[in-house]
């Protein structure tokens, strides 16, 4: 299978923005009070990135706030871990609010930060809820057997593996358990991470990842998709053996990145079908489309 593009995208660029920025791209995805709600990376002049929101009422055509929702500066005693900026959010609606887990960047290498909020307008910040060098995390949608839930991407020496931990209050993690490595000799053989927080299912859960490959000296990002047991969710029933989206055309190719298509955020309609957002070439937004039931085949 691969996703439906939207045939107007890109559906946000850089000009869009109301401040000045380099790019904007790889939005976290939620619906919230009836709009569809993305919180963008933007990279500022400086080369380090904040947050800014836009708002839709079809997932179509989205307005974008005036000034950023959430900047490195924000982050008072845990400054230092995000000094170089705050990177890729994924959001996990989570009963009456939502959290945040998203890349904290500085001289200590990349790591995981925790935020949530209810509103997108004021955010509760935790802090870090992973050691350096670490990143790609979501916090799946509900607890399992009385647990949170987390999936991430260390990265050790020669290994980029994806591991599920599970905690008590969001904050202390542990049972670590290895859920899915990179298969050699395919379009994933040198790296893999989580795409998009988890979403329910009658099968299990299901959630998009992505995979690199090397050519030469650039690699080629694409994205996939992976079925995890409901109460054992290190445990993979099923993925895609192909990539269900691949950078192919002029705005996924070129641009700050070529030859990247990037996904963090994913919202699933009443009807089955599921709205992607994805960034082209690390440099703007689109959409693409499909169905639950068509993501399961995939993984089939």
């Amino acid at each position: 299978m691969e996703l439906k593009r939207y045939n107007g995208n890109p559906i946000i660029k850089s000009s869009d923005v109301a401040f000045r920025v380099n790019s904007i791209f790889n939005p976290g995805a939620v619906k919230y009070n009836g709009k569809y709600l993305l919180l963008c990376r933007v990279e500022m002049p400086s080369g380090r990135s904040s947050f800014v929101v836009a708002e839709s009422v079809d997932g179509i055509s989205f307005n974008l706030h005036s000034k950023p929702a959430l900047t490195p500066e924000d982050h008072n005693q845990f400054y230092k871990y995000v000094e170089w900026g705050i990177e890729d959010v994924r959001i996990t609606p989570f009963e009456d609010k939502f959290f945040l887990t998203y890349t904290g960047y500085s001289k200590y290498n990349p790591l995981v930060i925790l935020a949530e909020t209810k509103d997108f307008i004021n955010y509760k910040i935790h802090g870090p809820i992973s050691e350096p060098s670490n990143k790609d995390c979501a916090i799946f949608p509900e607890k399992i057997n009385g647990y949170y839930y987390k999936v991430d991407r260390p990265t050790t020496e020669d290994r980029t593996d994806m591991w599920v931990a599970k905690s008590p209050d969001l904050i202390h993690w542990g049972s670590y358990e290895i859920m899915m490595e990179p298969t050699s000799g395919t379009w994933e053989t040198n790296k893999i991470g989580n795409s998009t927080p988890p979403i329910r299912t009658d099968k299990g859960w299901l959630m998009l990842y992505h995979g690199v490959r090397g050519f030469g000296i650039s690699f080629i990002y694409k994205v996939g998709v992976v079925l995890l047991d409901i109460e054992q969710p290190w445990k993979v029933i099923g993925k895609s053996r192909e990539p269900i989206l691949s950078p192919e055309l002029d705005y996924e190719r070129i641009g700050d990145v070529g030859n990247v298509v990037f996904t963090n955020g994913w919202i699933p309609e009443d009807n089955g079908e599921v709205k992607i957002y994805y960034a082209g070439a690390d440099t703007n937004i689109c959409l693409a489309t499909t169905t639950i039931d068509q993501l399961i085949s995939a993984c089939e």
